[in-house]
C-alpha cells in the first residue's frame, strides 16, 4: 500500500504537526512574523489590518482602547483599527456589522467567537481581525498572558475557544468606513 501525502502551507504545516504531536510546531503559530496575506479588497480593510499589525505585542487590558503602550482588549483593538467607526464590544460589532459567509471571507473582516464573557454578557465575547483567510490567521487580543498577537482560528490546534468561530462580518462595508 502506498504512502499517502498532504500538501499544506505557512501557519497551516504549524497547526497540521502540532495537532499530531510534532514537538515545537505550536511555537511558528504565534511568532511574531506577519503570514503571507492577499492583499485586503478595500482601503479600509487595509488600514485595520495594518494597526492592528503595528500593534503586536501591546498588552491586553479588559476595556482597553490603546495606545499601544496601555493595551487593548479584544474589541477595542478592533475599534480602534477602524478608527473608531464602529462599535466598541463584540457584541455591538456582530448586532450592527454586516455578516458574509465563510466562504467569502477576506483579509480585515472580523472573526467572532463565544469567548470569556463577563456577568451579563451575550455571545459572542470575542472577536479579532483576518489577516490571511487562507491559513485561517487574525490578529487579536486574546488575554493578559498573551496580549495583541496573531493567532489560528477554525483549527484544531487553534487556541481553547478558537476552533469554531461564530461568525465573520465586513465593517468595510458599512457605511461611513473609510
Amino acid at each position: 500500500m502506498g504512502a499517502k501525502f498532504i500538501v499544506v502551507s505557512g501557519v497551516g504545516v504549524a497547526a497540521y504537526l502540532a495537532f499530531h504531536g510534532v514537538p515545537g510546531a505550536m511555537a511558528s503559530l504565534t511568532s511574531a512574523q506577519p503570514p503571507a496575506a492577499p492583499p485586503p479588497a478595500t482601503a479600509a480593510a487595509a488600514k485595520a489590518v495594518a494597526f492592528a499589525a503595528a500593534q503586536i505585542g501591546a498588552p491586553y487590558v479588559w476595556g482597553g482602547n490603546g495606545p499601544k503602550a496601555t493595551g487593548f482588549d479584544c474589541s477595542g483593538l478592533v475599534t480602534q483599527a477602524y478608527g473608531g467607526t464602529i462599535k466598541r464590544t463584540s457584541q455591538s460589532e456582530w448586532a450592527s456589522e454586516p455578516h458574509v459567509a465563510a466562504s467569502q471571507v477576506q483579509a480585515g473582516d472580523l472573526v467572532f467567537f463565544t469567548g470569556a464573557l463577563q456577568p451579563g454578557e451575550s455571545p459572542p465575547g470575542h472577536v479579532g481581525i483576518v489577516v490571511n483567510p487562507a491559513t485561517h490567521t487574525m490578529i487579536d487580543a486574546y488575554d493578559t498572558s498573551t496580549g495583541v498577537e496573531y493567532d489560528t482560528y477554525g483549527l484544531p490546534a487553534s487556541k481553547q475557544g478558537l476552533t469554531d468561530p461564530t461568525g465573520f462580518a465586513r465593517p468595510s462595508a458599512a457605511p461611513g468606513v473609510s
